[in-house]
């Protein structure tokens, strides 16, 4: 399955080409795909995924042609 994947510029995805696109084996997840981009396992807690502009959890399923996009927590006060 092939999803388009966007992200903020302040988090690194070393495995991502340059059209956006990543392949990975179903059935996937928000938390396959951190992993496929080279994300941490110390950074994947702060990354906030979208799906379909919708807000998703790490363990939400994606689908073939899913767009995703990762942003960061932000926090302050």
């Amino acid at each position: 399955m092939k999803v388009k994947v966007e992200h903020v510029a302040m988090l690194h995805c070393d495995r991502l080409a340059a059209d956006g696109m990543v392949e990975l084996s179903e059935p996937a997840t928000i938390l396959d795909l951190l992993n496929a981009l080279g994300i941490r396992p110390d950074h994947q807690n702060v990354v906030v995924p979208f799906i379909n502009s919708e807000r998703a959890k790490r363990t939400s399923s994606l689908s073939d042609g899913d767009e995703v996009f990762l942003t960061l927590a932000i926090g302050g006060g």
